[in-house]
């Protein structure tokens, strides 16, 4: 009598499910390792099939540093769900130890590996020739790694400091945008210009160069008068001020400040040199000025737009301000006598007073401009809020990602905080970035506008932007919108272009974070 074998679907035990589930890691060092990705998602997916083993989840992390975890939004989402419960897979695959980070001190990357461990996640690197079981000598195997994954990355740096250097010395340009009334020019390897670089484009060849080249003759002759106006006694401020009142912007649309007109003084392009290494920023660390002995420097590299005397004249003014820095008691000495003679004090009052340091010399020196006030003893009548908006700002931020971290379960209520902002992470491995943003009259269109941008290295997901009102003291609306809507660089709307642009907006917080779980639920269904 024949038997007959049946085969029941019976489901596994959801450990042992889970144990056969892995999220992979991806990390492309640079925006030129246009494969980088998919040959390490073809490397991981041949361990997983030897190993049994179903990717059910992808944390990427596109043309970013492997030296800091700060803005590297894959591994920082992967460690949030580990962490938070919310793993559904018991393995992390990355395609070798160097893909994990190429952190300076090996403890560091060792410190987010054991995050994995503890939670009961392990770590497996499909092309290293040691398997990671915990074993005495896979741990020698992956300290070297990451200290070889380090080294490499000291020597890359090197190699590639010294060819800029080279690059630089002999006239060419070397780094981002350049300044006010410049352009960049794109030469092949045979010296044969390629035509002007518009903002945001780059050279694609290595062996290609780029050049500075004078700008537009109407941006020409703003820093000749820029040059001329300092030399004739004129302050920044007071420079600045001029052209904001006559409509004219900077190279990237913004109104000028008291800093921006100080790089155009200093800057030595404008007499034709090529100046590089004036900082360094070594390893993503922090940003070092360094001494003149360690620029690199050619001279008549490019066409004058300022003549040499004049430019000599204004490092002169410059360089005797600096040795006539007045003292923390002389700065409040003379703020307490223009107080005296006016009654009043202001942020405008300071900046249009001569033989006073400005408004915001005031603020960094003492902190704020109200404590300068509360140390002479002087308590305004008027608004002088202007340049503390900024940490204002912040506290905004602050505010609104304690709302929609209590109204919006999905969201980590741990504010990351950006130069630009902060965001929130969300369980799906997107973010929601924070912005506020200040209004301001513009003088050639009479009206009140606002400048959005979302920052150089925003991360995915949806922004969410508060506009203050006239008086910059409390949010008008909330716009709701996908990062990639939001400009890089900081844009000047009118009421009208806000309204054309961003049909998502808000009154108050409660429609935001309905309209944030809508969109939420829709992008995970």
């Amino acid at each position: 009598m024949g038997t007959a074998l049946t085969v029941q679907n019976v489901r596994l035990p959801r450990r042992r499910e889970i144990e056969l589930r892995a999220a992979q890691y991806i990390r492309m060092s640079t925006d030129r390792q246009q494969y980088s990705v998919p040959n390490q998602m073809a490397a991981i997916a041949v361990y997983a099939a030897e190993h049994h083993l179903t990717i059910v989840r992808t944390y990427l992390d596109e043309g970013i540093s492997g030296l800091r975890i700060k803005n590297r939004a894959g591994l920082i989402g992967l460690l949030n769900d580990i962490q938070s419960g919310s793993a559904d897979f018991a393995n992390v695959l990355v395609r070798d130890v160097s893909r994990w980070g190429r952190f300076q001190d090996s403890d560091e990357a060792a410190y987010y590996e054991f995050i994995c461990k503890l939670a009961g996640v392990k770590v497996l690197y499909c092309s290293e020739v040691f398997e990671n079981d915990g074993s005495p000598m896979s741990g020698l195997w992956k300290n070297m790694k990451r200290v070889m994954a380090a080294e490499d990355s000291r020597n890359q740096s090197a190699k590639v400091f010294a060819g800029q250097s080279r690059i630089a010395g002999l006239g060419y340009w070397v780094g981002g945008q350049p300044g006010y009334a410049l352009r960049r020019e794109l030469f092949d390897a045979m010296g044969n210009s390629r035509g002007l670089l518009q903002p945001g484009q780059w050279k694609a060849l290595q062996n290609e160069r780029v050049a500075l080249r004078p700008g537009p003759p109407d941006e020409i002759a703003i820093v000749q008068w820029i040059f001329a106006t300092f030399v004739g006694g004129e302050e920044e401020t007071a420079i600045a001020r001029e052209l904001n009142a006559i409509g004219v912007a900077n190279h990237r649309g913004v109104p000028w400040n008291l800093q921006m007109i100080g790089r155009i003084l200093r800057n030595e392009n404008y007499i034709g040199n090529v100046v590089y290494c004036r900082t360094s920023n070594y390893l993503r660390g922090r940003r070092v000025i360094n001494g003149k002995h360690k620029w690199v420097r050619r001279e008549g590299a490019l066409e004058q737009i300022v003549p040499a005397k004049v430019f000599d004249a204004a490092q002169q003014i410059i360089e005797r301000r600096l040795r006539q820095r007045l003292s923390s008691d002389e700065m409040l000495k003379k703020l307490r006598v223009l107080q005296l003679r006016l009654g009043t004090l202001s942020a405008n009052a300071i900046n249009r007073a001569k033989g006073l340091p400005s408004a915001d010399n005031y603020s960094r020196r003492f902190g704020s401009l109200r404590k300068a006030y509360a140390l002479i003893g002087y308590v305004p009548d008027a608004d002088y809020r202007y340049l503390e908006t900024r940490g204002e700002r912040m506290d905004l931020v602050k505010r609104i990602a304690v709302e929609i971290g209590t109204g919006l379960p999905s969201a980590d209520p741990n504010l990351i905080v950006e130069r630009a902002g902060g965001c929130l992470a969300i369980k799906d491995g997107s973010f929601i970035s924070l912005r506020v943003v200040r209004s301001w009259q513009h003088s050639q269109k009479h009206c009140l506008v606002w400048s959005l941008r979302r920052g150089s290295k925003a991360r995915p997901g949806l922004a969410v932007v508060a506009r203050l009102d006239e008086q910059n003291r409390a949010p008008i609306d909330f716009i709701l919108a996908p990062i990639s809507a939001v400009p890089e660089r900081p844009v000047i709307m009118t009421e009208a272009v806000v309204n054309k642009r961003y049909p998502s907006r808000f009154k108050d917080t409660a429609g935001l974070i309905r309209a944030l779980k809508r969109r939420l639920r829709a992008a995970m269904a």
